[in-house]
């Protein structure tokens, strides 16, 4: 048996445990016989993730803003390594990945509200939270081993960069895009602990997570009401970028765990470094949404190219007009990064952690493009069984024939 899949019998902390990434770090670890993992996250389990996981996971609920809530959860299990997700639940992502019950159907603005809200809510567990982590793994850590996920666009800087490997890679004083700054705060305060008080720390870089509970979703259900988004794209297609499927995500975190011991090979080569993590098949940026859309059946669409040119043309004037007025978009800034090169070189991760995809690139989308089919499904069945007409205006136009639709598409209906 491969060494990365025998139990170590560690205590595991896993923050965020609840979300999507950290299920999977979760249900990997107890697959390969590991007994002490535990997570920590500002909601308890919902009844579907309790089944998954079974008795044997302890569950601390708290604030990791409050610096005594997650004090105690590491003091308590007496953890020796925290994977740290840069994420906690919230009942905006909870219910987008496990349909509880039937709601209207949210607008564009909806969506950007409760986007808003989770940056707010992600901005403040990878700034302040992480800080306290990190003084948690420290005071009551033994030996303590930390991995934090944080985001490979934390090093793009403007330019072209195919093939962009970890040494060669620069953080920036300030990142491209705001967006991505509270990670770049979290992968700097990570790394810079390595070595304090026997801590051992690691960052993983993954481009572009994809997966069931992730953003496509709320893209997929946009190009079933706007079938023309699906061809839209800038320019003629040529940059290529990396994205990862969330359970590489998971198994490259914990092969980093594991060689932050002090006993393993890698682990010099592993302490205090980053690494990039893809699935490692680049394809071309606008690709991706008319695969992820024909794996879940829909009617392949011509491109609608609209010319990169114009397009930064009109970025900068909004920029500009928005100057005016007090209000900073970053739009262009928002444009170069979708329409540069952005690929990265994993032979760092394959040699020292000794990563490989577990998941296809393709196999992916095929996951996530069906995870969406099954939660329209549940919609579409549950809107069947509404019977209040009061709320009928509100509903969306999922027909018969939709349902019928939605279950020929996903086999294990």
């Amino acid at each position: 048996m491969s060494p990365s899949l025998l139990p170590t019998h560690e205590s595991y902390l896993v923050i965020g445990g609840g979300t999507s990434l950290g299920e999977l770090i979760v249900e990997q670890l107890l697959r390969r016989g590991e007994t002490r993992v535990n997570i920590f996250d500002s909601q308890p389990l919902i009844a579907e993730q309790t089944a998954r996981f079974g008795n044997g996971v302890r569950v601390y609920v708290g604030d990791i803003l409050v610096p005594e809530s997650i004090a105690d959860a590491v003091k308590s299990c007496e953890a020796t390594c925290i994977i740290h997700t840069g994420m906690v639940s919230t009942a905006i992502d909870t219910e987008a990945r496990y349909f509880a019950s039937y709601s209207p159907s949210q607008t564009p603005a909806d969506d950007k509200k409760k986007l808003d809200e989770l940056m707010s809510i992600r901005k403040k567990v990878n700034t302040e939270g992480t800080r306290h982590v990190l003084a948690a793994a420290l005071e009551h850590g033994a030996a303590m081993k930390l991995v934090y996920i944080g985001n490979a666009n934390v090093v793009f800087d403007g330019e072209d960069r195919p093939m962009l490997r970890e040494a060669d890679a620069q953080q920036p004083a300030k990142c491209w895009d705001k967006g991505y700054e509270p990670q770049a705060h979290g992968e700097r305060m990570v790394l810079s602990f390595n070595g304090l008080n026997e801590l051992r720390t690691a960052v993983i870089r993954p481009a572009m997570t994809f997966g069931p509970g992730f953003v496509q979703g709320l893209h997929l259900l946009r190009i079933r009401t706007v079938p023309g988004i699906v061809g839209l794209q800038i320019g003629e297609n040529p940059t290529l970028a990396d994205r990862t499927f969330v359970a590489n995500v998971a198994h490259a975190a914990i092969l980093a765990a594991d060689r932050l011991s002090p006993t393993h090979p890698q682990h010099s080569g592993t302490a205090g470094k980053a690494f990039f993590i893809t699935d490692g098949a680049p394809r071309p940026f606008w690709d991706f949404s008319r695969s992820l859309w024909a794996a879940a059946g829909g009617p392949g669409a011509a491109p609608t190219i609209v010319g990169k040119g114009s397009v930064m043309l009109v970025a900068a004037a909004k920029d500009m007009v928005g100057s005016f007025r007090g209000e900073k978009t970053d739009l262009w800034k928002k444009m170069r990064l979708i329409c540069a090169t952005r690929t990265y070189d994993i032979s760092l991760a394959r040699e020292v952690l000794g990563y490989a995809p577990i998941v296809s690139h393709d196999e992916g989308i095929r996951r996530t493009a069906e995870w969406w089919l099954e939660q329209q499904l549940r919609a579409c069945k549950e809107k069947r069984a509404i019977t209040d007409t009061s709320v009928d205006d509100e509903l969306p136009a999922y027909e018969r024939e939709e349902v019928s639709w939605l279950a020929e598409k996903g086999p294990f209906f």
